[in-house]
């Protein structure tokens, strides 16, 4: 199980990630950190959209489980 950690431990590689805001309960996205994408300015870009925020726009992330199909399927198999 995955918990929560701070948004300064995100990883900034492109891979996507959970993220919330602590501060507005409603804020939570599938993001990824993209400053080339459209400047330095908003560098978290959401998955399902064109959407961007700034980098104090979350306060913790998680990242994905693993799929269930994967957990499923022999180690062997995996490879």
């Amino acid at each position: 199980m995955f918990t929560w950690r701070s948004m300064d431990r995100a990883p900034q590689d492109g891979r996507w990630i959970i993220a919330i805001s602590r501060h507005e309960p409603d804020r939570r996205a599938v993001i990824r950190w993209d400053p080339k994408r459209f400047g330095d300015a908003r560098p978290w870009h959401v998955s399902s959209c064109d959407h961007s925020y700034p980098t104090d726009a979350f306060t913790d992330w998680m990242p994905f489980p693993d799929c269930p199909c994967e957990a499923a399927r022999p180690e062997a198999e995996r490879a």
